[in-house]
């Protein structure tokens, strides 16, 4: 609990929350004020004086959003805030994150719950802090998630060399920019590296740069990856790609914090801060001799293992309604909602592509909807399995079979993209060779093709 009693307004419409929550910011020893509907609560939140401000979303006269807006967007009021929201408006509640609440919490909430949301925010681990401190990218409301961005912020404060885990889709390179993001270097380039796109008799050149005339082809001197990334962070993404010849020179690299220039007998000197990440076990690549061992020593100073999706499900919902809101938005989506139906099927499914999937999913769902309100028929997931309970068609319709979702998505895709077979393959997620041997297979009409 925060050893200074601090200021708290909450502004809700229910009296019986408004009483609520005086009680036991009282009982916590906090000096607690509300009102009654939003513009008295705006006027009173203007003064600047209160700590904490827990609001309401909707309310008669003015709504939750439109005050977030203004204290923060207009007045840049220094108060923080902490949203109370009911299930049907959760996804304003994630807007409301982006206008500048720190957390929200969802009726009906026991006293536990607020009491962590207060203590959480009064001591900085939640809200008051700026969008990038606050880790707003970091989507989820679990304990891991907490703990997750609780690592993040302190391994940012250091330079240590930190080693990112986790399947494919968990958000890797997420968490090293985000790290990046919080740490003394932000003001630096984050340069991210996919080792596994890199051509293996180029990767020296491609990382440590090279020199006029070093080989076939370099007609000109050239700053490699190490180079670029001088003051700010090197991400290595997939670092088990990299040969093992490049491997002994990467590893002096970070001892040394000088590069060799391919070409060049001379070093040169770069202040890099480097994360790595790999979806592999390192371990066993050591154990194969396929890894230095020296080298995993060096990269693994500080390991951040990223749990699947399918082991923190509880975060499927918040994610999914962050990435609805910004996709409905992007694409002006009909969909205006997601059915209660929709949210089960959603946190139900094991997603083998994690966060990756969830986002495509919610994408092709925004641009292929053609309802304000998105039902099962609307879901289709693909690389779905025998162990996915989540059905994607009206159990009591009876009508459509999984083949018949599959037909009518890709249907709606090409009509979307007026028939156009690269840019409706790479929506879908599929090579042009895959959905013309659907189209084939299913026999649709494609006499409209451009």
């Amino acid at each position: 609990m925060p050893k200074k009693a601090a200021h708290v307004l909450v502004i809700d419409d229910e009296e019986s929350i408004r009483d609520g929550c005086s009680q036991i910011l009282a009982r916590m020893g906090h000096q607690a004020e509300s009102a009654g509907d939003g513009l008295a609560g705006l006027e009173m939140a203007k003064t600047g004086r209160f700590d904490l401000i827990l609001l309401d979303i909707r309310m008669p006269k003015i709504d939750g959003l439109d005050i977030l807006r203004t204290l923060k967007k207009e007045l840049n009021i220094p108060s923080k805030v902490i949203i109370i929201t009911g299930f049907g408006t959760i996804q304003l509640a994630v807007e409301a994150m982006r206008l500048g609440a720190g957390n929200f919490i969802t009726k009906p909430f026991d006293a536990a719950e607020l009491k962590k949301a207060v203590n959480d925010c009064l001591a900085g681990e939640a809200c008051g802090m700026t969008p990038g401190e606050r880790l707003s990218t970091i989507i989820g409301t679990s304990d891991y998630i907490e703990e997750l961005k609780d690592t993040i912020r302190r391994v940012a404060k250091t330079d240590s060399t930190v080693l990112v885990t986790g399947e494919s889709g968990t958000g890797k390179e997420l968490v090293a920019r985000t790290i990046h993001t919080l740490s003394t270097r932000s003001e630096k380039l984050f340069i991210p590296v996919d080792c596994s796109s890199l051509v293996q008799n180029l990767m020296e050149s491609e990382l440590f740069g090279h020199v006029k005339g070093a080989f076939s082809g370099a007609t000109e001197n050239r700053e490699g990856r190490f180079q670029m990334a001088d003051k700010g962070t090197l991400f290595l993404d997939e670092i088990s790609n990299v040969p093992l010849e490049v491997q002994a020179k990467l590893l002096r690299a970070l001892q040394e914090q000088e590069v060799p220039r391919v070409g060049s007998s001379v070093p040169e000197k770069v202040d890099v801060r480097l994360i790595t990440a790999t979806n592999r076990d390192l371990r066993e690549e050591v154990r194969s001799g396929t890894f230095r061992e020296d080298l995993f020593y060096r990269i693994s100073v500080v390991p951040i293992h990223i749990r699947p999706l399918r082991e923190h499900k509880s975060d499927i919902t918040p994610i999914a309604l962050h990435y609805f809101e910004l996709f409905r938005t992007k694409h002006n989506s009909r969909a205006q909602r997601l059915s209660p139906e929709v949210v089960k099927s959603l946190a139900a499914y094991s997603w083998p592509g994690n966060i990756r999937e969830l986002r495509n999913t919610i994408e092709r769902l925004c641009v292929l909807c053609d309802n304000e309100e998105v039902t099962l028929s609307d879901i289709l997931y693909y690389g779905q399995d025998t162990r996915a309970k989540a059905p994607v068609v009206d159990p009591f319709s009876g009508r459509m079979t999984l083949v018949d979702v599959e037909k009518e998505h890709i249907e709606k895709a090409l009509q979307h993209f007026n028939y156009q077979i690269n840019k409706t393959a790479q929506f879908l997620g599929i090579d042009r060779k895959t959905l013309r041997t659907k189209i084939r297979n299913y026999g649709i009409d494609v006499r409209e093709e451009k």
